[in-house]
């Protein structure tokens, strides 16, 4: 069954890849395409939304914050909090991953951790690297085979934690 699950997710991966490579790529995101809002209210400090509920993002902020030793980024749990975030629900935040830029544009998905790796040491040259389509379009896709992997990695390192108690 696990298997099944990983070829159909490699499945769909090839088909992205092959829309992308026909230069359709963006009618796919009709739905979950990336939204760019700017808020002109609160410009200067990065803002990473993150879902604190969800054991794999946990440790990915974490390992993030470590790097973020001068603090120009805000981090924001939107599991224990009700953030303000122009047009975007909670629920919406928690679905995938958001940062407000420094120019007060929120980006979702793979731009967003482009954006993020910019601001951390050692992650600079990899934030750069977001400013070619194609490996932005490319790590967006991968990203979305990640969403749908992600309650089950979810509910095993749950199970994982939980032994270890």
């Amino acid at each position: 069954m696990f298997m099944t699950g990983v070829g159909l997710i490699l499945g769909h991966l090839s088909e992205y890849l092959r829309e992308l490579l026909r230069g359709t790529f963006l009618r796919l995101f009709v739905g979950i395409r990336e939204r760019l809002l700017i808020d002109m209210s609160e410009k200067g400090k990065t803002e990473v939304y993150f879902d604190g509920a969800c054991p794999l993002c946990r440790r990915e902020i974490s390992f993030y914050k470590k790097l973020d030793k001068e603090g120009v980024i805000s981090w924001v749990d939107v599991d224990n909090c009700h953030p303000t975030v122009s047009g975007l629900t909670k629920d919406e935040l928690l679905k995938r991953f958001h940062i407000k830029n420094k120019e007060g544009v929120i980006l979702s998905g793979a731009r967003a951790f482009f954006d993020l790796w910019k601001e951390l040491p050692g992650w600079k040259w990899l934030g750069r690297l977001g400013k070619y389509s194609f490996l932005v379009n490319l790590a967006e896709i991968m990203y979305i085979g990640f969403l749908r992997v992600r309650p089950f990695m979810q509910k095993c390192l749950n199970l994982f934690e939980k032994s270890k108690t």
